[in-house]
C-alpha cells in the first residue's frame, strides 16, 4: 500500500517553523548561552556565485574521505548547492555538469543506468548511497542529498566487481550543527507546483540526537500537454553521538514517482538510418494514461567509531525495495523520413528489486621508520532479488503516422499502469569482497598506492513455480596499483592501473546452442591512466588520458557462447572548476573518447564507434555577480554532445547538440528572514535532440538499437524560506 504525501500534510510540520523561529530569535545573550538563528550565514553562502563548485575531498570507498588532490583517481562531484541552484530533479539532471558521464536511458531518463566513460553500467554494483549498493534503474529523490560523488575508473579493487563504468555514490543529508529551516516553493512549466521542507538540528541540548527531515511534495501537468507529473518524498536521517568518536547512523526514505503522457522509445533496425529528433513536447506522440509509477524505500545503518587520531572504524547495512510499473507506447522509426508505427504492452521487465547491502571497513595510519602506512581492510556486498511478472500483460497497437506530425492516440485499455499481474522471484544475485590496501609515502614528493580485493559471485535463476533451474558461483581477484609524485604541495601527478572483474555472460537458452544457459567465468576490465590534479587559485584543475579494455561475449561459428570480444575506450578528460575571477565562477570539464568494437559478432562491426557514445562531450556551468551586489547571481550553462554512432556499423550517425541553460537568482530578506529566489530556463533555445541512444547489446552483432528524446524549454521557478 501506498504512502501518500500532500501538500496538506506538509502544512503542520511548516505551521511548527514559526514558533521555533520565534523562540530562537527572543532568547537572550549571556555568556552560558548559545543563540541559535537558523543558517543565515550558510543559506547566503549556498546561495553565492559558485557555490558547491570547488571539491576539496570526496569519499572514496574502503580509503575513507581523502583530499581530491591527493586521490589518484578522476572524479568530480555535483553538491546540493548544486542541484539548489539549478533546480535539479533527477539523476540525469545532476549528470549532465560531467563531462565524462551520461545517463543511459533504457526505460526512460528516469529509469536508466548512469554510465562513464562510454561503458555501459549495471543496475546495482555502479551505485551507491552512502556506500551501499543500491538500484539504479529507479526513479532517484536528489532533494535528500548532500553531493553525488562519481569516480570515472575502474574500481573493482575497491567495491568488488561491477562494469567499467565508474562508481556513483549518493550522500544523504546529515542533521546540521546548527537549526535548520528552510522552505521551498517551486513551479515549473506548465503547471506543476512543488513544495519542500529542509528540517535539521538536535533534539537535545546536548547536541547528542540530531535529526534531518526531508519532505517533498510536487503536483501538477508536466511539460507536455496533459501529462502528468507527481514526486512525494519522506526521508529521515538521525544521528546518535553515543559518546565522542562514536556515532550511529539510521536512514529511511519513502519515494514516489509518477510520470504520464511522455513519448517512450523510439526503436530502428540496423538499416535505418535514425532521423533527427522530433518535438517532445508534442502530445500526439504520448498516451497521457502510459508513463512510469516508481516507487522506491530505502533503510540503512550505520556505526562510525573513532579508536584515536589514528585508527577508525564503520560497519553499515542497508536495504531497498524499488516497485516499478511501466506502461510505455513505443515507437518503431521505419525510415529515414520519420514514418513510425506504434504499439504498447504492460511492462514484463522486473517489477520489482530488493538489494540487501553491506559494508564494513578498518582504517588506519602506521609509521614503520620514515615510512607511513595508510592501511586499510574492508568487506562490502549485497544480495539482489529479482521479481519479474507472471503474467504477459496486455498489447495495442495504433497502426504507422510520422513522428514530426503524429496522429492522436486514444487509450484501448482501462488505462492503467501496472506490472502484468503478480510477481515471482526470478534470480537472485549475491556477491561480496574482501578488499586490503595501503597507500605508502615514501617522502613527502612520492607515494603509492596498492589495493587488492577477493570476490565471490553467486547467481540463482528460478521459475514461476519457485523451483531453482541454476546456479553459478565464481570468485576471483581484482588489483588496482598507482604510483603518485606530489610537484608542489597542491599539485599532484600519477600513474595507475586497474584490473576489475565483472559477472561473466550467460549463453542463450536456445536448443541450437551447445553450452546453452551457461554462464561463463568473471569478464576482467583493465584501465590505464595517467593523470595530473591541482589545487591551485581557488580552483580544482584535472587532466586524465586513459584506456578502458572491457570484454564481452557472443555466439561463435560452432555454436558455443564464450568471450572473444573487446570494447577499447581510449580517452583524455579535462576539468577546471571553481573562482576564475573576483565575481566569475565555473565548474566545467571536456572528455575526448575514442571507444571502439574489437572481434566482434559481425564483420561489419569491427573497429566501429559504440553506438551512443559521443566523441566529444563537454559541459561549462558558469555564474556570476557584481562585487558590489554579490546577492544577484547570474548563470548560464552550455552543454555539448558530440555526434554519437546510431548503430553497430556506423552508417547512421545521431547529430551533435547544444543545449543553453540560463538563470539568475537573488538572495534578501522577507519580514526579516533569509529569502532567495530562483529561475532557471532549461534548453532555451528549445533543441530537439536524442538524449539516450543505446545498442541492442555490447558485442556488435548489428541488432535494433533504441533511442530517446531530450526534454523541451522548460521554465522551473522557486522561493526559499529559511527560517
Amino acid at each position: 500500500m501506498k504512502t501518500q504525501i500532500t501538500l496538506a500534510a506538509l502544512l503542520p510540520a511548516l505551521a511548527s517553523l514559526a514558533p521555533l523561529h520565534a523562540h530562537a530569535a527572543s532568547s537572550s545573550t549571556t555568556e552560558d548561552e548559545m543563540v541559535v538563528t537558523g543558517n543565515t550565514a550558510a543559506d547566503t553562502t549556498d546561495s553565492a556565485a559558485g557555490a558547491g563548485f570547488k571539491t576539496n575531498d570526496i569519499d572514496v570507498g574502503p580509503l575513507g574521505t581523502k583530499s581530491w588532490v591527493d586521490t589518484p583517481y578522476s572524479s568530480t562531484t555535483v553538491t546540493k548547492e548544486m542541484i539548489e541552484n539549478q533546480q535539479a530533479q533527477s539523476v540525469s539532471e545532476m549528470l549532465k555538469y560531467s563531462p565524462s558521464t551520461q545517463m543511459q536511458a533504457r526505460g526512460g531518463m528516469d529509469v536508466g543506468r548512469p554510465q562513464s566513460r562510454g561503458m555501459q553500467g549495471s543496475v546495482v554494483a555502479n551505485s551507491r548511497l552512502d556506500g551501499l549498493n543500491v538500484v539504479s534503474t529507479t526513479a532517484f529523490p536528489v532533494e535528500m542529498l548532500e553531493r553525488m560523488d562519481v569516480l570515472n575508473s575502474l574500481t573493482g579493487a575497491l567495491y568488488g566487481p561491477a562494469s567499467p563504468a565508474g562508481q556513483f555514490n549518493f550522500v544523504a543529508k546529515r542533521p546540521t550543527e546548527e537549526t535548520l529551516r528552510k522552505v521551498t516553493l517551486g513551479y515549473q512549466s506548465r503547471s506543476a507546483f512543488t513544495g519542500h521542507a529542509d528540517l535539521g538540528g538536535h533534539f537535545d541540548d546536548e547536541k547528542r540526537f540530531g535529526y534531518r527531515v526531508n519532505l517533498l511534495d510536487q503536483e501538477g501537468e508536466g511539460n507536455v500537454d496533459d501529462s502528468t507529473l507527481r514526486r512525494k518524498l519522506v526521508s529521515v536521517a538521525l544521528d546518535w553521538n553515543i559518546q565522542p568518536g562514536t556515532q550511529l547512523q539510521l536512514d529511511a526514505s519513502h519515494y514516489e514517482f509518477i510520470q504520464k503522457g511522455y513519448a517512450g522509445s523510439f526503436s530502428y533496425g540496423p538499416n535505418v538510418k535514425l532521423p533527427s529528433a522530433p518535438n517532445p513536447k508534442d502530445k500526439n506522440l504520448a498516451l497521457s494514461t502510459a508513463g512510469n509509477d516508481l516507487t522506491t524505500d530505502t533503510i540503512s545503518t550505520r556505526l562510525i567509531h573513532y579508536f584515536n587520531d589514528d585508527w577508525s572504524m564503520n560497519a553499515g547495512v542497508g536495504w531497498q525495495q524499488a516497485d516499478r510499473a511501466m506502461r510505455s507506447v513505443s515507437s518503431k522509426i521505419l525510415n529515414s523520413q520519420g514514418d513510425i508505427s506504434r504499439s504498447m504492452k504492460d511492462s514484463t521487465a522486473a517489477g520489482r528489486f530488493r538489494v540487501l547491502s553491506n559494508t564494513a571497513g578498518l582504517n588506519g595510519h602506521i609509521d614503520t621508520g620514515s615510512i607511513g602506512h595508510d592501511l586499510s581492510l574492508s568487506t562490502t556486498g549485497y544480495v539482489w532479488s529479482l521479481y519479474s511478472a507472471k503474467g504477459t500483460g496486455s498489447s495495442y497497437s495504433w497502426g504507422t503516422t510520422n513522428m514530426y506530425n503524429p496522429d492522436g492516440m486514444e487509450e484501448q485499455g482501462d488505462g492503467k499502469i501496472r506490472t502484468g499481474g503478480p510477481r515471482y522471484r526470478s534470480s537472485v544475485n549475491t556477491q561480496q569482497s574482501i578488499t586490503l590496501g595501503d597507500t605508502v609515502t615514501f617522502t613527502p614528493q612520492w607515494s603509492a598506492m596498492f589495493y587488492l580485493s577477493q570476490s565471490w559471485l553467486q547467481t540463482k535463476n528460478y521459475d514461476k513455480h519457485g523451483n531453482e533451474t541454476s546456479q553459478v558461483d565464481e570468485d576471483g581477484l581484482s588489483p588496482n596499483v598507482a604510483l603518485m609524485y606530489k610537484i608542489t604541495p597542491n599539485t599532484m601527478a600519477y600513474v595507475s592501473y586497474a584490473d576489475s572483474l565483472e559477472q561473466g555472460g550467460t549463453a542463450p537458452t536456445d536448443d541450437s546452442v551447445k553450452n546453452a544457459g551457461q554462464t561463463l567465468d568473471p569478464y576482467r576490465s583493465k584501465q590505464y591512466e595517467v593523470g595530473l590534479k591541482s589545487d591551485v587559485a581557488g580552483m580544482n584543475l584535472g587532466a586524465a588520458l586513459f584506456r578502458l579494455e572491457r570484454p564481452f561475449a557472443y555466439l561463435d561459428t560452432d555454436n558455443v557462447y564464450k568471450e572473444q570480444g573487446n570494447q577499447v575506450n581510449n580517452g583524455l578528460e579535462l576539468t577546471a572548476s571553481g573562482n576564475v575571477w573576483q565575481g566569475l565562477n565555473i565548474y566545467s570539464g571536456v572528455t575526448f573518447l575514442d571507444p571502439k568494437l574489437k572481434d566482434t559478432a559481425s564483420s561489419a562491426t569491427q573497429d566501429k564507434q559504440v553506438v551512443g557514445v559521443p566523441k566529444v562531450q563537454a559541459n561549462l556551468l558558469a555564474e556570476y555577480s557584481l562585487p558590489s551586489m554579490p546577492q544577484w547571481v547570474y548563470s548560464a550553462n552550455v552543454h555539448y554532445t558530440g555526434k554519437r554512432a546510431a548503430n553497430d556499423t556506423n552508417t547512421s550517425y545521431a547529430s551533435s547538440y547544444t543545449t543553453w541553460d540560463l538563470g539568475t537568482r537573488y538572495s534578501t530578506k522577507v519580514s526579516n528572514v533569509p529569502t532567495t529566489f530562483r529561475v532557471v530556463v532549461n534548453n532555451v533555445f528549445d533543441k530537439h535532440y536524442w538524449a539516450s541512444i543505446f545498442p541492442s547489446g555490447t558485442d556488435g552483432d548489428n541488432g535494433s538499437p533504441s533511442a530517446f528524446i531530450g526534454s523541451g524549454r522548460e521554465v522551473r521557478a522557486s522561493v526559499t524560506f529559511d527560517f
